[in-house]
């Protein structure tokens, strides 16, 4: 999807960047600069997504292909990493 689409497609669903941004708790030229392409944040990408009921890839088709979801938050991996270099 382009930027336009995307806009369009949020608005049709009552929705902005703005509030994707406050729910998110970033900035709203983040998740424009996401939505155009020129920022890559696959955390904003995927509430844009859940957003717009679509995958990330459906919207988002050639930017986040290789990131994996992980089952466990960013927190609990950090600290699973911070165990294992100590020792």
């Amino acid at each position: 999807m382009n930027y336009e689409t995307i806009k369009t497609e949020l608005r049709k669903k009552g929705y902005s960047m703005s509030m994707i941004a406050d729910a998110l708790g970033c900035t709203p030229v983040n998740v424009h600069q996401v939505c155009q392409g020129k920022n890559n944040s696959y955390r904003v990408a995927k509430a844009v997504a859940t957003t717009l009921e679509l995958t990330v890839n459906d919207v988002f088709p050639t930017s986040y292909q290789d990131v994996q979801n992980f089952p466990t938050s960013r927190a609990e991996r950090v600290d699973a990493l911070k165990q294992r270099l100590a020792s």
